[in-house]
């Protein structure tokens, strides 16, 4: 039987989309008081890999993901969700969208997305969230899957991406030399 351990904490990140209609830095004041200081950012892009948000939102949308500071409990994801679909509210034009707030997590082995919607490859996590794996790390660099978002797969995210897990590593390996000293 295996033995039940508390899962190790995660690094929170945020992938946000936005139309002409909202400034970045707005947003991210939006967000820092719920998940604290931002760490670093991706460079920003044009975001033209899929057609999905253009009624909604437009055709020209600019697309970023940030890290934050502090690592996060796991079992947090379904309520960060939550509140990355309340905190789009602020940025409503009646009742269409003009920022898209995805909250996910990188760990060790992978980046994590949570989300509503409910396909074959995604799993419940609680609080009708779901948990959809998007990269898997395999020594040195993340690697895509079947169903990995085209804009994941750009060469400069996949760059930021592996940097965030390497500032993830050394967060982790910090936490576990201050415990054993204690």
């Amino acid at each position: 039987m295996g033995k039940i351990v508390s899962p190790t904490k995660v690094k929170l990140i945020c992938a946000v989309l936005w139309n002409s209609s909202a400034e970045i830095e707005t947003i991210c004041k939006q967000l820092t008081p719920h998940w604290g200081s931002i760490e670093a950012r991706s460079p920003a892009y044009d975001f033209n890999h899929t057609a999905y948000y253009k009624d909604e939102f437009g055709d020209r949308l600019r697309k970023q993901f940030f890290s934050f500071e502090q690592l996060v409990d796991v079992n947090t994801m379904p309520d960060i969700k939550i509140l990355g679909n309340e905190l789009e509210e602020h940025f409503l034009s009646g009742e269409h969208r003009n920022v898209n707030i995805d909250p996910g997590y990188i760990a060790n082995a992978k980046l994590v997305m949570p989300t509503t919607k409910n396909l074959p490859h995604r799993v419940y996590i609680g609080k009708n969230i779901y948990a959809d794996l998007q990269l898997i790390y395999k020594k040195p660099t993340f690697h895509t899957i079947l169903w990995t978002f085209a804009d994941y797969k750009e060469p400069f995210n996949l760059e930021f991406f592996n940097k965030v897990r390497e500032r993830y590593m050394e967060q982790i390996a910090n936490e576990r030399h201050t415990d054993e000293n204690v």
